[in-house]
């Protein structure tokens, strides 16, 4: 009896439209090496070659949502930790309508939540927050995030 294994990555492509009828392509490139990203309002294409990716090989998944309640939709990457696989990974993109791209979405270095990445991401539009959660030891971790008026990510609760 012979065995062999074959180790196949898909390729996650999305599309998707904006409030003011832009269409977005976000292309993944060799396993989310880099995504490609064009619309339909510029001929530009805005590449991002930062996405971290599983050291385990576990599988990256796209979200689109409004994460800072601009009206305009973000997306996610998304991954289970390498880990136990208790929490997911977020890696969160904010779409500026102003210049028609998209920039990743850091931690203010001037806060000290209790998680050191987006984890299990929930939104909360009535209060226009978001909150992210992990696991440190046994215990389970919450910070509460917003943004302000300039669209500064500020911690609101630990």
């Amino acid at each position: 009896m012979i065995f062999f294994s074959c180790h196949c990555y898909c390729q996650k492509n999305i599309e998707f439209h904006q409030k003011d009828q832009t269409q977005i392509k976000i292309k993944v490139v060799n396993n989310f090496e880099k995504l490609e990203i064009t619309n339909s309002k510029n001929t530009k294409t805005q590449n991002i070659d930062y996405i971290e990716t599983s050291i385990t090989d576990k599988e990256m998944h796209f979200v689109t949502e409004d994460y800072n309640f601009d009206g305009y939709k973000d997306f996610a990457v998304y991954r289970t930790d390498d880990g136990m696989g208790v929490y997911t990974i977020y890696q969160i993109f904010i779409y500026n309508p102003a210049n028609q791209q998209f920039k990743k979405l850091k931690m203010p270095l001037n806060y000290n939540p209790e998680c050191d990445e987006f984890c299990d991401v929930q939104i909360n539009k009535k209060r226009k927050t978001f909150q992210s959660s992990c696991r440190g030891g046994a215990k389970w971790h919450t910070d509460i995030w917003k943004f302000d008026k300039k669209q500064n990510l500020i911690l609101t609760k630990k």
